[in-house]
C-alpha cells in the first residue's frame, strides 16, 4: 500500500462524516464531487464501510470494463478487499465470487453486470455507481434494441418494412436507397407502435434477431407496446423513453444505491438516467472547502487570428509541445482520424482496444496519441498526459438524443448531459488540485458550444474563468499561442505572474446560473418516470395521467414547450390505448391533449409525421394553408409547363452561384413557388429576400453565399439579421412580427465569431447555400406532380392536392421553417411563443 493516498482532501472528508452523519440509510443517494476531487476513494471507503459495518454483499459498478480495473487498482492502492467481476459471468472466478457472496470483498464489476437479462450478482445489500453522470446510454442501453443498417442488416430492414406504415413515403424511399442525399441521412423519424398498431409487426420483426440483439430484444418484449421507434438510414433504435430499471431485481432489491457524479444539476437528469423518482443530494458541506481541479489552459484552435485551415496545424504543433495527446471526439472513428491528422510524427495511435485493461500502454510510451470516444472516468494525472483535445460537440450519443435535438428541437433536455461530458472531457488530465492540462478545442461545434453565454455561466467560476481566458488568448497568431503553451507546461514566472492573476480575477466576477427551463424539467422528472412505469406494464390510463402532469410541471416557461409537446402528445397516445381497452371516456381526453400538444409544437413537424394520416387536427395547420391556397389558385388558372422548367432552372442555377445578382432573385423565386409573397425589400441594409405567408410565418434571408468558408460569421452580420423581422413588421404596419418567425443567414461558413454569438437573438439561424438548393429539389419535385395531377381538379380537391403533395415533399411553409432553422446562432434557440399555447 506503499502508493496509496497519504490522506484524504478536506472534502472528501466531509463527504465521509455527512454521509455517515445522515444518509446510512437513504434508499437514493447522490454523492457530488466534481471532476477532478476524487470520487473513486470515497465511494470505495464508504462501500467497504458497508460490507464491513453491516455484513452486505456490496457492488461497485463502473460505465465500462476498462474503469472497472481502474476502480480495482485503486481499491488495491487502499488496501479495500475487491474482486473485479467483468466480462461473461462464466468465466468468473469461483474463489472471487464466493468472496463476495460472503461479504468478504466487494464486487467490482461494470454496468452492464448489473442491467441485463439475467444479473448474476445476486441481491446486493447496497449498490455504488461511479461516474453515474455519464449513466444514461449505459443504464438504458440494457433496454435499447439499436440495429445498425451495416452490422445488422437483415432485421434492419425487418423492422423498417414493419414500421412503413408509419412513414412517409418519401422518407421511406430514402432509407432503401443505397446512398442519398448526405443532407437527408442524418433525419430520424419518431414511430409510436402502439399508436399505429404496429407492435405485432414489430414484434416479429425483432424475433428475427439473433445474438446480442436477440439479448437486447428479451429486455424489451414485456413492455413493447409502450415503446418508441427511431427510424434513421443508418439504424432503428426501439426502446422505452425512460429504462424501466424496477423490472431489475438486483438494483431494485438493494437497501441503498449510492451514485457517484461529478456534477448532480437541477433538471432531473440522474432520475432520468436510472428510472428512480426521487434521488436525494448529498453536495459538499460548506465547511469542506472550494474543491480545485487543477489548472486548464483552454486553446480554442479555430480562433487564432492567422488561422486557415480549422486550427489543424496550431493544434498539431501543441501536440508536439506536449509529447502526447488524448484526443476525445463523439465516436470512435472521429477520434481516431483526428489524431491521425494531428500525429506530428507517425507516433503510434491507441484506441480502446490498447487500453481495455489498463493505461500503460499509453502512459509508459514516450510519445502517443490515444483515441477515444469516452469523455469521462479516464485518469491521466500529472506528467502522464498534459493535453487533451477535444474534437466536436458531443450530442448525439444516440438516435433518441439526437431526435430531441433536431426533429422535437427540445435541446434544452440534452444541455446538462452534453455540459457534463465536455466538462468530463477537459478534466481528463488535471486530477488533482495542483494537476495542469492544455485542452484544445477543435472544431466549429464545439467552439461555438463553449462560446454561448448560457453555456458559460451553467459552468463552474473556475471553468468559466479558465474558458474566458482561453478564449481571448486564442484570438492571436498561431506561434503565439504555442509560445504561450510552452510557458505554461514549464509553468513559469510568466504565467505565474501574469496568467494566473488574470484568472483569479475572472473567476471572481463569474456568476453561475443554470440555463431557464432547467427547474421545470426537475420538477417534471418523477411524474415522467411514473407514467413510463405505468405504460411499461400496461397500466395506459393511469400512465396518461401522469404524464399529462409531467407536461403541467413543464408550463410556464418557452424553453421547454417543445419538451411538454411530447409529453402532451405521450399522454395522448396512452388515452388512445386506454380507450382501445374499453375505457370510453378516453378518447375524447386523447383528441384533447393532441390539439394541446399540437399548439405546443408549433415550429416544429414532428407530430404531423409521426400522428396517423386520417388525424385532420394534426395534418392540417393553419401556418400552411396560405400557400396551399396560392398554390392552388395558380394551377386552377393554368401553368406553362416551359415557363415553369425554365423558372426552375434558373432557381437552380441561381442557388448554385456565389453572385449576389443571380442567388438573390432565385431566392425570391423559390419562396414564389413555396406559395410566398416573396421579395427583396426596398431600402438600405435590407433582406435579401423576404418570404411572407400572409400573417402566418415569415423568413427574412440574408444571402451570403460569397463569402470565403474558412472565415466566421461576423458580428455585423448578425446584428443585421437581427432587425430584419422588426423592420417587415413596421413596413406593414404591425406592432411585431408573426410568432414563430425567423431570420436566417445563409452562408457557407460553418464559424461564427464568438461576439456574433453572443449577439444573436433568439429568431437568428444560420443556414447553408446547400439546404437551400435541397429545399428547392424538393420543391421542384412537388410541382412536377401538382402539373401531372392538377388538371380537371375542383377547388376544394385541388387544395387537398397540394396539401399533400406539398406535405409528402416537406415543402408546406412549417417544413421550410423546420428545414431552415436546425441551427440557432445563439445555441440553445428560445422557443418562440405561440398564441394561445396551453398553460395548464
Amino acid at each position: 500500500m506503499g502508493d496509496a493516498v497519504p490522506n484524504l482532501w478536506g472534502h472528501q472528508t466531509g463527504v465521509l462524516s455527512e454521509y455517515a452523519d445522515a444518509h446510512v440509510d437513504t434508499p437514493d443517494l447522490a454523492i457530488e464531487l466534481p471532476t477532478g476531487t476524487g470520487k473513486t476513494v470515497p465511494g470505495l471507503l464508504i462501500a467497504d464501510w458497508r460490507r464491513r459495518k453491516l455484513g452486505e454483499q456490496v457492488v461497485y459498478a463502473c460505465p465500462t470494463v476498462q474503469l472497472a480495473h481502474q476502480a480495482a487498482r485503486a481499491a488495491r492502492r487502499e488496501g479495500i478487499p475487491a474482486v473485479t467481476l467483468v466480462g461473461g459471468h462464466a468465466g468468473w472466478p469461483l474463489p472471487e465470487v464466493t468472496r463476495y457472496d460472503g461479504a468478504e470483498a466487494i464486487a467490482i464489476t461494470n454496468y452492464s453486470s448489473v442491467f441485463n437479462a439475467s444479473p448474476k450478482l445476486g441481491r446486493p445489500g447496497s449498490l455504488f455507481f461511479d461516474d453515474a453522470h455519464a449513466a444514461e446510454q449505459f443504464v438504458a442501453e440494457a433496454w435499447s434494441v439499436d440495429i445498425s443498417r451495416f452490422r445488422d442488416p437483415g432485421v434492419y430492414a425487418a423492422v423498417v418494412d414493419a414500421m412503413r406504415p408509419a412513414l412517409d413515403g418519401m422518407f421511406y424511399h430514402r432509407l432503401n436507397e443505397n446512398d442519398p442525399d448526405p443532407r437527408s441521412r442524418p433525419d430520424v423519424r419518431l414511430v409510436v407502435p402502439g399508436r399505429r398498431g404496429l407492435v405485432a409487426e414489430l414484434d416479429k420483426a425483432l424475433s428475427t434477431a439473433t445474438g446480442n440483439l436477440a439479448w437486447r430484444f428479451t429486455m424489451v418484449r414485456a413492455g413493447l407496446s409502450s415503446c418508441l421507434v427511431y427510424v434513421s438510414w443508418g439504424g432503428v433504435l426501439v426502446r422505452p423513453f425512460v429504462p424501466p430499471t424496477f423490472e431489475n431485481d438486483p438494483f431494485t432489491a438493494a437497501r441503498q444505491r449510492v451514485y457517484l457524479s461529478a456534477t448532480l444539476g437541477r433538471g432531473g437528469e440522474l432520475e432520468r438516467a436510472f428510472g428512480r423518482a426521487s434521488i436525494t443530494r448529498l453536495e459538499l458541506p460548506p465547511e469542506a472547502g472550494t474543491p480545485r481541479n487543477g489548472r486548464r489552459f483552454f486553446i480554442f484552435a479555430g480562433l487564432a487570428s492567422d488561422g486557415t485551415d480549422d486550427g489543424e496545424d496550431l493544434a498539431r504543433a501543441v501536440v508536439q509541445s506536449a509529447g502526447k495527446a488524448l484526443v476525445l471526439a463523439p465516436t470512435v472513428d472521429k477520434a481516431v482520424d483526428t489524431a491521425n491528422a494531428l500525429n506530428p510524427a507517425e507516433w503510434p495511435v491507441l484506441d480502446k482496444e490498447a487500453v481495455a485493461t489498463g493505461l500503460d500502454p499509453f502512459t509508459k510510451a514516450e510519445h502517443a496519441m490515444l483515441a477515444l470516444a469516452r469523455y469521462d472516468g479516464m485518469d491521466l494525472p500529472d506528467a502522464t498526459c498534459r493535453l487533451v483535445i477535444l474534437d466536436g460537440k458531443p450530442d448525439a450519443a444516440h438516435l433518441q438524443e439526437r431526435y430531441l435535438a433536431d426533429q422535437l428541437r427540445a435541446r434544452i433536455t440534452l444541455e446538462e448531459r452534453i455540459r457534463t461530458r465536455v466538462v468530463q472531457g477537459a478534466g481528463r488530465c488535471t486530477r488533482g488540485p495542483a494537476d495542469y492540462a492544455v485542452v484544445v478545442v477543435l472544431g466549429d461545434t464545439l467552439t461555438r458550444y463553449l462560446s454561448e453565454t448560457g453555456v458559460r455561466t451553467a459552468l463552474t467560476a473556475d471553468l468559466q474563468a479558465e474558458i474566458a481566458f482561453g478564449r481571448e488568448n486564442s484570438r492571436v497568431p498561431a506561434a503565439e499561442v504555442v509560445a504561450n503553451v510552452e510557458t505554461f507546461l514549464t509553468q513559469g514566472d510568466d504565467w505565474r505572474d501574469n496568467a494566473e492573476p488574470e484568472i483569479a480575477r475572472l473567476r471572481r466576477t463569474a456568476i453561475t446560473s443554470p440555463l431557464a427551463g432547467t427547474e421545470l424539467l426537475g420538477k417534471s422528472v418523477p411524474y415522467e418516470i411514473e407514467a413510463c412505469r405505468l405504460a411499461w406494464r400496461g397500466s395506459w390510463s393511469d400512465a396518461a395521467g401522469y404524464a399529462e402532469k409531467a407536461a403541467t410541471a413543464l408550463s410556464g416557461s418557452d424553453e421547454v414547450r417543445h419538451y411538454r409537446a411530447l409529453w402532451l402528445y405521450l399522454a395522448a397516445v396512452w388515452f388512445h390505448a386506454a380507450a382501445d381497452a374499453g375505457n370510453p371516456t378516453a378518447r375524447a381526453a386523447a383528441e384533447a391533449l393532441v390539439t394541446r400538444a399540437t399548439t405546443a409544437s408549433r415550429g416544429t413537424t414532428w407530430l404531423r409525421e409521426v400522428e396517423p394520416a386520417d388525424n385532420q387536427l394534426v395534418q392540417i395547420s393553419a401556418d400552411d394553408t396560405p400557400a396551399v391556397q396560392k398554390i392552388a389558385e395558380l394551377l386552377a388558372k393554368g401553368v406553362k409547363r416551359a415557363s415553369h422548367e425554365a423558372l426552375v432552372t434558373s432557381i437552380n442555377e441561381g442557388l448554385a452561384a456565389t453572385e449576389a445578382a443571380k442567388f438573390e432573385p432565385a431566392l425570391s423565386s423559390l419562396g414564389a413557388l413555396l406559395g410566398a409573397e416573396a421579395f427583396k425589400p426596398p431600402g438600405h441594409g435590407r433582406c435579401d429576400s423576404a418570404w411572407c405567408w400572409d400573417e402566418r410565418i415569415w423568413l427574412a434571408i440574408e444571402a451570403k453565399s460569397g463569402q470565403d468558408p474558412t472565415k466566421a460569421v461576423p458580428l455585423r452580420d448578425v446584428r443585421q439579421a437581427n432587425t430584419q423581422l422588426r423592420q417587415l413588421a413596421a413596413d406593414r404596419g404591425l406592432a411585431a412580427p408573426p410568432d414563430g418567425s425567423a431570420s436566417v443567414i445563409v452562408s457557407p461558413r460553418g464559424g461564427v465569431d464568438p461576439e456574433a454569438i453572443n449577439g444573436a437573438e433568439h429568431h437568428v439561424y444560420l443556414a447553408e447555400p446547400a439546404h437551400l438548393l435541397a429545399i428547392a429539389a424538393d420543391t421542384a419535385a412537388a410541382w412536377e406532380e401538382l402539373l401531372s395531377q392538377a388538371p380537371g381538379q375542383r377547388a376544394d380537391d385541388l387544395q387537398r392536392l397540394v396539401r399533400n403533395v406539398l406535405g409528402r415533399n416537406r415543402v408546406l411553409p412549417t417544413h421550410v421553417l423546420s428545414r431552415l432553422t436546425t441551427t440557432p446562432l445563439n445555441g440553445v434557440a428560445v422557443a418562440p411563443s405561440s398564441n394561445g399555447d396551453d398553460a395548464s
